[in-house]
C-alpha cells in the first residue's frame, strides 16, 4: 500500500475532523520512536486519527517529507497540514525533551558547517 494516500487536503481533513476523527498535531521534526508509540496509544475503538503536520522555525525536514514519514505509520488513518478552523484534540510537543534540543542542535550545526 502506498502511504501517501493516507495524506489528504485541507477540505477533506474538515470532513474527517466533523466525523469524530481524533486529531493530533505536531511538528514531527524529526519524527521519532516517542511519536509513534504516542500515536499508536492514541488509537483506540476504531476512532480514525488525523495528524496534522505544523512547522517550527528552522525545520530540518520539509512538510511533505514529514507528512510522508507520519503516514507509513500504522496507527495513523490520515494525514494533513496544520490547517485554520481544525483544533487539535491533542497536541505532541517535543521540544521539552532536552534530548530533541540537542538532536535539533547538532543537525543546525551541521547545516551551517556545510553550507
Amino acid at each position: 500500500m502506498d502511504t501517501r494516500k493516507k495524506i489528504i487536503d485541507a477540505a477533506q481533513a474538515a470532513r474527517i475532523a466533523a466525523s469524530g476523527a481524533t486529531l493530533v498535531s505536531g511538528y514531527f521534526d524529526p519524527l521519532v520512536a516517542s511519536h509513534a508509540e504516542r500515536l499508536a496509544s492514541l488509537k483506540t475503538n476504531g476512532t480514525k486519527l488525523l495528524v496534522l503536520i505544523a512547522t517550527p522555525l528552522n525545520a530540518i525536514l520539509p512538510a511533505a517529507a514529514r507528512a510522508e514519514l507520519v503516514a507509513g505509520l500504522s496507527a495513523v488513518d490520515y494525514v494533513s497540514g496544520l490547517t485554520d478552523g481544525l483544533i487539535p484534540d491533542i497536541r505532541l510537543e517535543q521540544e521539552d525533551d532536552e534530548r530533541y534540543r540537542a538532536l535539533l542542535h547538532r543537525v543546525h550545526a551541521r547545516q551551517k558547517a556545510a553550507s
